[in-house]
């Protein structure tokens, strides 16, 4: 039965992808959350497994609809356009560091596995969703499509989740869909009360939907997801939104900030935090200090070595460990949250441990760039707010960056890829038009 629902599954999602790939994007964002569909016992569900990597609807899955997608506009457009920009400058340097760096891995295989997964998986994701928007002549409505099909997922998985949490014999504490770890989950609908959110605070949102589609943010949906977030117990992407929220705050009142000023600062605090690390035993600090937090903290512990592990590295490895090898120097063996020290919670940290100096020099390049965007944006404020479509692009980049800072690896920071290419995507077509308008005067 479960073969029969996942070949089913792929087919339909492959109709999709032929059909509409904005909606299909949606699903291939979240296909961690689809896959454990055939799996789950819908009578009599249960809990406390997580699905292992499904080569079906985990891999070829998503590599057959980026074909499709791809396909379906070389074979309809006689000139593909691409607008490359510092964005795609990361992403390749990011590409090419990781396949250098498999020569100084402990353990090549893992290496290897993880750098697959990346050039495969993730990375055509910003690349596929950069080259469809920006060669759709519908983008606009294609990404509203695309940001309502995350909504009406979220809802529908929402609901069955609810439901099967509450017939679960032994449900599990968190709740999820079964087969599907809290964090993703949680992450998929904190996507989706963003954008729900927008439409409340953005009237010119509602004015671009259609009446019937407005029926899918009334407030009982908005209820519906924000109840299933707080079920999930999941501190990641609440804190991602919050601090979402403080950086628009700071946009809104046009704060700008002094670029300079602030590198120097943390390349002095980066190199006071490596000669503290070296001379001190952090660790031993770090775990009485987190002893005095309540027992379900624990897991704030293990992420805090992670981090000293990340920077222990660079001093003892300078050229870095690769990546996917972070478990086998994860100091605490004893931890009992296994799965905290397996990478290092950081996009940075990762950035760092995996890279050595490479990868310090490319955290702070990337910041750089964080940082130029954000004056960018101060200085086009009230266009750039006013523009639905590039703000719910901005918005959502500056979410799942946040959650870079907590959760997952740099080959399933499928999110954080996603939003990077719609704001590059929106941000071209902001530029553009902003030219045309000169030149038209």
């Amino acid at each position: 039965m479960e073969q029969v629902l996942t070949y089913s599954l792929f087919l339909l999602i492959v109709v999709i992808t032929v059909k509409n790939s904005a909606i299909s994007l949606a699903i291939l964002l979240n296909v961690v959350v689809f896959r454990a569909i055939p799996y789950v016992d819908y009578k009599a569900p249960y809990y406390g497994y997580y699905n292992e990597n499904d080569l079906i609807l985990g891999a070829i899955l998503p590599i057959t609809c980026y074909i499709i997608i791809l396909s379906k506009i070389f074979l309809n457009k006689s000139k593909i356009k691409y607008h490359t920009d510092v964005f795609d400058l990361f992403m390749l340097v990011l590409s090419i560091v990781m396949i250098i760096s498999i020569i100084f891995s402990p353990n090549t295989f893992k290496s290897i596995y993880y750098t697959c997964i990346f050039l495969l998986l993730a990375l055509p994701l910003y690349l596929v969703t950069k080259v469809y928007f920006l060669n759709t002549k519908k983008y606009k409505t294609r990404f509203l499509q695309f940001l309502k099909s995350i909504v009406i997922f979220a809802v529908a998985f929402s609901i069955v989740s609810l439901y099967l949490h509450k017939i679960a014999k032994y449900p599990y504490e968190r709740m999820t869909f079964p087969g599907v770890y809290p964090i993703p989950f949680c992450l998929f609908l904190c996507t989706a009360l963003i954008i729900l959110l927008l439409y409340y605070i953005k009237p010119s949102f509602k004015l671009q939907l259609a009446k019937k589609s407005r029926i899918l943010f009334s407030l009982p949906v908005l209820g519906i997801v924000l109840f299933s977030i707080i079920k999930t117990n999941t501190r990641g992407p609440v804190f991602a939104m919050l601090l979402t929220v403080i950086v628009l705050f700071f946009m809104f009142f046009k704060i700008k900030l002094h670029i300079k000023i602030i590198m120097s600062f943390l390349a002095s605090l980066f190199i006071g935090f490596i000669i503290f690390i070296s001379a001190f035993d952090v660790q031993k600090i770090a775990v009485r200090f987190i002893n005095l937090a309540p027992k379900d903290a624990e897991s704030i512990s293990p992420r805090l070595i992670a981090y000293l592990d990340s920077i222990k590295l660079l001093i003892y490895r300078p050229w870095g460990i690769s990546v996917g090898t972070f478990g086998d120097f994860y100091s605490d063996k004893n931890s009992s949250a296994e799965e905290t020290g397996t990478y290092a919670h950081n996009l940075f940290m990762e950035l760092i441990s995996s890279f050595g100096i490479v990868g310090a020099l490319l955290s702070f390049f990337f910041i750089y760039i964080l940082l130029f965007e954000y004056n960018f944006i101060i200085r086009n404020q009230e266009k750039i707010f006013s523009n639905i479509y590039l703000f719910t692009a901005l918005v959502l980049f500056i979410f799942f960056f946040f959650e870079t800072q907590f959760s997952f690896t740099l080959n399933t920071h499928k999110g954080f890829y996603i939003a990077m290419a719609f704001y590059s995507v929106f941000k071209f077509k902001f530029i553009n038009s902003k030219y045309e308008h000169k030149n038209s005067i």
